[in-house]
This record gives C-alpha cells, structure tokens and sequence, in this order.
C-alpha cells in the first residue's frame, strides 16, 4: 500500500465532522502538526497551532479559537457531569482543509480542523467544528452509550455545537433537511447507524436530540445522562414511555409532511406547535 492509500485508509478510520456527500477529511501533507516551538498559543487544556500555508487567516482563527476555547470546555463540562477527560491537553490543529474535522478515535484530543471548511475566514463555524470534535472526547469518557463513531453521538456532537454557536454550520454541513427528504423517513431512534458520515441517520439523530431538548423541554445535562445505544433509550429513561418515534415523527409529519421537500435549512426547527 503507498503512502496515499494509507492516508485515505487512515482518514476513513478517523471520527469526523465532515461535509455533506463526503465520507472523510482530507489529509494534507504539508499540513502535518506543528512541533510544540512552532504553536501559535495555549491556555490551561488547550495547545493551538496552524499550518503555515493558512497565514494571516491561520493566526486570526486560531486566536479566535483561543479566546473562546476554555469556556466552551466549561460548559461543556457542565454537560458531561464535571468530568474532565483524559489525555488533556486538547491540541487544535488548524489546516487547509475543506471538508470539515477530525481525530484519530472518539478519545483522541488532537484534533484537525479545516480552515477552508466555510467560505473566507469563518471564526464561528471554526469554533463550531472545535466544539463538535471536542464533545466527542467527552463523550468517550462519559460512556451512557454514546458513540462518537455512530449516529446517536455524531448528532449529539453536532447539536450541543449549534446550541453553543448558533447559526454558524454552513448548508451542506446541515443534515436535518437530508432525513426529512428521505423517502420513507428511516427509523434511527430504535437503531443505531454504526456510521458518523451518513447524513440521513445524521439528520434524525440532530432532529430527535433537538426534539428532545426545545420540544420537550430536558436539559441538555438530562438527555446525557440519560443517554443509551439506541436514541428510543434515552426517551425510555426521559419519559418512561415506549413511544418515541411515533411521537417524534408525528410531530414533524404535522409541519414537514412527507413527499413535500422540507425546505429546512437548519437542525433545529423547534419549538413546534402541537
């Protein structure tokens, strides 16, 4: 196998929030992390440095991400129920790229985030992604059956970084509008996809975790720990009750009738009415 294909095999492996029709974040060569001497800034759980070909914009998001990092790991942690993960430091690396974020397992602090992922210097989607592939560390160490790797933990990691930034997530990051769309409307609340890339099984997961937390009402710190494999668990255990698709889906059916493009262009449609 060349060099190539094990940068593919390897960016297949990796957890990642990734752009619509993609099924990996592209590794660039010259984009490998900096030695320590050449970061661009740290604070107390977080190491920042930018590939040199960004420049002045590489300087601009990583001091973006610097001044809201340690604040975001507070509320998350918040969320996680205090926990700090191991492994700390987080070392944010920020490169070329345009298809989104990564790291190597769901426990991995080093994390890849793409520059170019938005158009022009998008200080809030780059803090977004950095939220999102952060969550998924906490997640690893929290268990309650979130798997960063599948469905229910790469909508959760998606929705708790638009709930903390709201209205960054460029339209072909928005996975929503995807499932609504599908025929059929699959059933991801009582399975699991044992995927992060699928944008279908992406999208119910985003909805059912929104649903939960503007519909219903749970906080955020509820739904976590209330979390199972399966998103129809984490209702179970909310609610007490065993109707959590019906419920959902009639919700949505009433607004979003089916065979009817939706028209979404974003995650969280909620509160509805009725």
């Amino acid at each position: 196998m060349t060099k190539k294909e094990e940068n593919v095999q390897e960016a297949k492996r990796s957890k990642v929030f990734v752009r619509r029709g993609r099924q990996a974040v592209e590794r660039l060569a010259a984009d490998a992390f900096a030695p320590a001497a050449a970061r661009h800034g740290s604070t107390a759980h977080f190491s920042v440095s930018f590939a040199p070909s960004l420049g002045a914009d590489g300087a601009t998001i990583a001091d973006a991400i610097l001044a809201t990092c340690e604040a975001d790991c507070t509320t998350l942690q918040s969320y996680f129920g205090g926990i700090t993960p191991a492994q700390l430091p987080f070392h944010i690396h920020i490169t070329g790229g345009s298809t989104g974020a990564s790291h190597a397992t769901c426990e991995a602090t080093a994390l890849q985030i793409g520059a170019r992922s938005a158009p022009g210097v998008d200080t809030p989607f780059m803090r977004q992604l950095v939220i999102a592939e952060e969550d998924e560390v906490f997640m690893a160490n929290f268990g309650h059956g979130w798997d960063c790797g599948a469905s229910n933990g790469e909508g959760l990691s998606r929705v708790l970084a638009n709930d903390m930034v709201p209205g960054a997530e460029p339209a072909d990051f928005v996975s929503a509008p995807v499932w609504l769309d599908t025929p059929g409307r699959p059933d991801f609340v009582n399975q699991t996809d044992p995927t992060d890339t699928n944008y279908v099984s992406i999208g119910c997961s985003a909805l059912f975790l929104n649903w939960l937390r503007f519909q219903l009402s749970f906080s955020w710190s509820q739904i976590i720990s209330a979390g199972t494999p399966a998103l129809a668990g984490t209702y179970t255990n909310l609610t007490g009750k065993k109707d959590a698709l019906q419920q959902f889906k009639a919700l949505l059916q009433k607004h979003f009738p089916e065979g009817t493009p939706s028209g979404l262009t974003t995650d969280n449609p909620f509160p509805l009415a009725g």
